[in-house]
């Protein structure tokens, strides 16, 4: 055995030391149960035998949605054996010595073989039974030295072991259309819920299976025809799914090591099984939020980064399709470096990746092409879909189950549940030159900003934000929009504080500010980014923004994010925090904005009652007698009220125009007392002006206790 070093035996014994604090129980439900319902009419090219090519136009391919991805095929599951029998699992082989292109079909009751190498005319080879006819919802199958290595799960496969089948006889076969036999055959474990295999090792690795407590059952594939047990890593529990490569990547103390990374239901496991008889666990990585653990991928051989996803978490918490990004470049220490949050709330399954691109298979939302472009930075974005169940993406188990994207034609093959066999193909020349300028004339009085949010706000948020003179309170949001409130900030330095809210324990929050200061519509230009914390903290960040010369008089957005545990960046999604946008006019210096004028204030001081759940509210008048465009206004309410994400708030200034202040934020914090700074530009400041509170939810109760407006 070659010796590990001090710091993978260190690692090696806290993890053995805390395996009975942190290990889990074996064989957590996975949740799946076929569930057509609801799925709504589907395409007539469902409906018939094969459905030739259909080119995706106006997002439509055949009557399935779709964006850059044309539609080759379809075989209906009827017409590849196996009778009615559902679709599961999918994988591929290129014939070394013909070329062809073989889509080898997971079914419930056994393995369907279809020819794809003339996309458009896919031919049905033969079917495959499960060893001992065995049938239940779960096949997986992979390939090595041209042989098919299958397993199957579940009651009905309770003897299967692993099923060999030699792929080269599918090159003679009398017709088409036959039922085939294995080849092999290797006991020893009886159900499993899938297979790995290194094919630089010639090593597979079964896991969910009833042996090695569902951990990696090894095998040693060198001779297909005669595979034999190899080892068993079990301390960590039940696999669900694995990826195993002889590493490459920047973490040189395991560099040509045979490294397994696992998706353990509730955590991603790291182990080295370059010793198979004493496979020592890596790292060991929870995430918030986690519901099932499912399945993963490097994003390529540099070994650095890894994409996962969970298959109960859209349904068990509430939220769009997510896939969590990893930097592995430490193997013992994985670290998140962002969300992925897809367009639909789709469950999420099998995702693949190659050449830069992510390939995700999301049950009703079908094939989904992410451009890895910008995974550093915790990011990415769909670029293509094509999806097979048209009229509906709801978090339920039927659609696509998985994808194969590694055809040398670009071809990917899709299996969808209860309907059959897809071939696709990416438009590649689309794909890579989008439209250049989708907008040539955008309107730069209103530039459209990248969309920015975290993806939970429930357990921290931004609290309070003070800039120079401007300070704001608020409560818990993913995203908030206070563009009609402005902050003033000089040329120079201004002093920053920001406040983070936790609903419970505290965490380590990482603050960015950014300021379009161009007006270009975007945060990317050089000294945009305005202020960093530098790093996590759990309590309130203090510092400096420092403004640039030459920057007097722009009126822009400005905008915050507070996100956790890692920097976040001006656009896109993360775990868990707040961005907050506001508007900014920057003044010449000499105390952080204000006009030429001394500031006039008015109030109301009188009480007045909140009726709940009434649209017409309560109205506290001010009388204002100065003249003049209002410019740059303060307000500062003090509002008593039991449940203030009930609460709409506005402005209302004498000629109708109406400036929000909160709306329905806070949920169920108790009171605002705070000062809300406005643009509001030329509207005249003499006049009536009210603060409107309405109550728009039942039960709780409240009243305006005083209000003020100043003018700058």
């Amino acid at each position: 055995m070659k010796h590990l070093s001090n710091r993978r035996l260190a690692a090696a014994l806290l993890l053995f030391c805390s395996s009975e604090v942190w290990g889990h129980s074996a064989m957590f439900p996975d949740g799946f149960k076929f569930d057509d319902s609801n799925e709504g009419d589907l395409p007539p090219a469902m409906m018939s035998a094969m459905q030739a090519a259909t080119l995706c136009q106006g997002g439509s391919a055949g009557g399935y949605p779709c964006n850059n991805v044309d539609l080759m095929s379809f075989v209906a599951k009827a017409d590849m054996g196996g009778g009615s029998a559902n679709l599961n699992d999918i994988w591929g082989y290129s014939d070394p010595q013909t070329g062809a292109e073989i889509a080898i079909v997971g079914r419930n009751n056994g393995t369907s073989f279809v020819d794809v190498t003339t996309a458009d005319a896919p031919v049905y080879l033969g079917f495959l039974p499960s060893h001992n006819n065995g049938s239940d919802s779960w096949r997986d199958i992979k390939v090595y030295n041209d042989h098919a290595f299958i397993v199957a799960d579940g009651g009905g496969n309770s003897s299967h072991g692993l099923q060999v089948f030699d792929l080269r006889t599918l090159r003679n076969l009398p017709s088409p259309g036959q039922t085939l036999s294995e080849t092999a055959h290797m006991g020893g474990f009886g159900n499993a819920h899938n297979i790995a295999i290194n094919e630089d090792s010639g090593y597979a690795y079964v896991v969910g299976s009833n042996q090695c407590s569902g951990g990696l059952y090894m095998v040693d594939i060198s001779d297909p025809l005669n595979p034999q047990y190899a080892g068993c890593f079990s301390s960590d529990g039940y696999t669900h799914d694995a990826q195993c490569v002889i590493y490459g990547g920047p973490d040189t103390e395991y560099s040509g090591r045979e490294i397994c990374v696992g998706y353990n239901e509730d955590t991603i496991t790291i182990v080295d099984v370059t010793d198979k008889f004493n496979p020592v666990q890596v790292s060991r990585t929870l995430y918030q939020g986690s519901q099932y653990t499912h399945q993963g991928w490097f994003l390529d051989g540099n070994h650095s980064t890894l994409i996962m996803n969970d298959e109960l978490d859209e349904s068990r918490n509430g939220h769009n399709t997510t896939s969590y990004i990893y930097d592995v470049s430490d193997l013992e220490s994985p670290a998140e470096l962002g969300r992925y949050v897809g367009p639909t709330p789709a469950i999420d399954h099998n995702l693949y990746t190659k050449d830069g691109y992510v390939y995700e298979t999301n049950y009703r939302a079908g094939l989904r092409i992410l451009d890895a472009e910008n995974i550093a930075s915790g990011q990415l974005s769909e670029v293509a879909y094509f999806d097979t169940i048209p009229n509906s993406n709801s978090a339920q188990f039927s659609g696509t189950w998985s994808n194969y994207a590694y055809f040398a034609s670009g071809n990917v093959i899709l299996s969808d549940i209860g309907n059959g066999l897809f071939v696709v193909r990416p438009d590649w020349d689309a794909i890579n030159n989008p439209d250049p300028d989708p907008d040539p004339d955008p309107d730069p009085d209103d530039p459209q900003y990248c969309s920015a949010a975290s993806n939970n706000a429930s357990e921290e948020w931004i609290g309070e934000v003070s800039l120079a003179t401007f300070s704001h309170s608020s409560g818990s949001s993913t995203y908030s929009d206070f563009t009609a409130q402005v902050v003033n900030l000089d040329e120079g330095d201004n002093a920053v504080s920001l406040t983070p809210a936790f609903s419970g324990s505290s965490y380590g929050e990482y603050w960015k500010i950014w300021i379009d200061l161009n007006g270009d519509g975007d945060f990317d230009d050089s000294g945009e980014e305005v202020f960093s914390s530098g790093g996590t903290s759990s309590s309130t960040v203090t510092g400096t923004l420092t403004l640039p010369a030459g920057s007097e008089g722009v009126s822009t957005r400005l905008r915050i994010a507070m996100r956790y545990n890692a920097a976040p960046s001006p656009c896109g999604s993360f775990n868990y925090g707040e961005v907050e946008d506001y508007s900014v006019t920057i003044g010449a210096g000499g105390g952080g904005g204000g006009g030429d004028s001394d500031p006039v204030t008015y109030s109301n001081d009188a009480s007045y009652s909140i009726p709940d759940n009434n649209a017409t509210g309560v109205s506290s008048p001010i009388d204002v007698d100065r003249g003049g465009a209002s410019e740059s206004i303060s307000v500062s309410v003090d509002i008593t009220h039991t449940y203030i994400g009930d609460l709409e708030v506005d402005l209302l200034a004498p000629g109708g125009t109406v400036f929000n202040l909160h709306n329905r934020s806070g949920g169920s914090a108790d009171d605002i007392v705070q000062t809300y700074n406005l643009d509001a530009g030329t509207v005249e400041s003499s006049g009536q002006w009210s603060l409107r509170v309405r109550d728009r939810a039942n039960l709780d109760t409240g009243a305006i206790n005083q209000w003020s407006l100043t003018f700058q």
